[in-house]
């Protein structure tokens, strides 16, 4: 296993419950800041809107985090319920659009309860409600997932890093992959600390994976940096998981994007909140890490100050985060290009770590051959758009 953030650290876990002799390697140490799986917490639905293929994975994920906290006695998934919320007249807008709408038909077509509000009613007595702290509803279209909620992003790569390791799986951290050779027998895994010999290798490395991957892969995956603050509140019970639910506010276009995160015990005392960006490409190595004081101030006044009440400018905390996104923003789970040894396992485009413990699952299933019910096909490249290139 080549990274352990959200998916590799599935990954090792599961397949190590599966009796499988397995190393996980990371160039850092997991769980870090410097990928794609911090910043505390991740939203997580039944009902996504992203297409019904990801149904039976967030909600097989759902099961995984209720197993892992009993086992771990670790407290990961809060199911506070959540909003979609989206201007009635979007413009055409390829990340989100009418995704209250999107939302709605796959939550019908596999009856999830998912309510669509009129924008000028409020939420249903029988879940959290959305508070009176959100302004600004009007002409919108707003969805509400009660079965939604937010996961513990941190500790739950921690906790399977550490079951998996207590399982017998062999953990070394700090050690950077260089190069991989696959051969008809295996692959040769080459680190800055020797080599290593694999029957099998799964490819999980998020924005570096581009040093690794096949070219007609890296060719086509863009990574990029996403910024998460965190603004202090004038109370911080009423944005806590057992009264404020998540929200995903989509603008008219994706510079309008707002996901707003419920405080979680033992979290930052503040609000989380983040937009998205896709146009500008980076990498891990050169990214700009620092947050600065203007990015802060013009979020806020743009984003946060006009939706939400009681939520200061005074930032207690930034960092970045970093997307691997496909030309179709679906994922990509599949053997690299001319060899069958090497699993690459999902440029997630900013949205899976709800699914992790369920393609962990999937994938260790399959290097066990053993079934599995969980379909990871339509992540394959054939009849998909990750690749461009023809043949590749």
């Amino acid at each position: 296993m080549v990274g352990l953030g959200a998916m590799g650290a599935a990954t090792l876990h599961q397949a190590r419950k599966r009796g499988l002799d397995v190393m996980g390697l990371d160039r850092h140490h997991p769980p870090h800041n410097l990928g794609s799986s911090h910043a505390e917490t991740r939203i997580t639905r039944l009902a996504v809107g992203e297409g019904p293929q990801y149904l039976p994975l967030v909600a097989r994920s759902h099961e995984i985090w209720r197993e892992l906290e009993t086992r771990s006695g670790q407290e990961l998934l809060h199911q506070c319920g959540g909003y979609i919320i989206t201007e009635t007249d979007a413009l055409d807008e390829r990340r989100w659009g009418d995704f209250v709408t999107a939302t709605d038909r796959v939550a019908n077509a596999a009856g999830i309860d998912f309510r669509v509000l009129d924008s000028a009613a409020r939420p249903p007595t029988d879940g959290p409600g959305l508070p009176p702290r959100v302004r600004d509803l009007d002409g919108k279209r707003v969805g509400y997932e009660p079965t939604g909620g937010v996961v513990m992003a941190e500790q739950a790569i921690a906790t399977q890093i550490s079951l998996a390791a207590a399982d017998g799986a062999e953990v070394r951290t700090g050690v950077t992959v260089t190069a991989l050779e696959p051969d008809s027998d295996g692959v040769t895994v080459v680190t800055d600390h020797g080599r290593h010999r694999a029957d099998r290798v799964v490819l999980s490395t998020g924005p570096w994976l581009p040093e690794l991957a096949h070219p007609a892969d890296a060719d086509n995956l863009t990574v990029t940096r996403q910024v998460v603050y965190w603004f202090e509140v004038d109370d911080i019970a009423t944005f806590g998981v057992d009264r404020f639910p998540f929200l995903i506010w989509a603008g008219q276009t994706i510079d309008d994007y707002l996901g707003v995160f419920p405080i979680p015990p033992g979290g930052t005392p503040a609000l989380k909140v983040l937009g998205e960006q896709f146009s500008t490409p980076t990498d891990p190595h050169a990214v700009n890490r620092t947050v600065s004081a203007n990015e802060i101030a013009e979020f806020h006044q743009r984003l946060v100050a006009p939706r939400i009440d009681g939520v200061s400018d005074r930032c207690v905390r930034a960092e970045v985060c970093l997307y691997t996104n496909t030309p179709d923003d679906h994922f990509l789970i599949d053997t690299m290009p001319g060899s069958d040894r090497v699993l690459l396992l999902s440029p997630c485009s900013g949205h899976g770590f709800k699914h992790s413990p369920a393609i962990g699952e999937a994938v260790a299933a399959t290097l066990a051959d053993q079934p599995t019910e969980l379909d990871l096909t339509p992540f394959r490249r054939k009849g998909n758009a990750h690749l461009r290139q023809n043949g590749a």
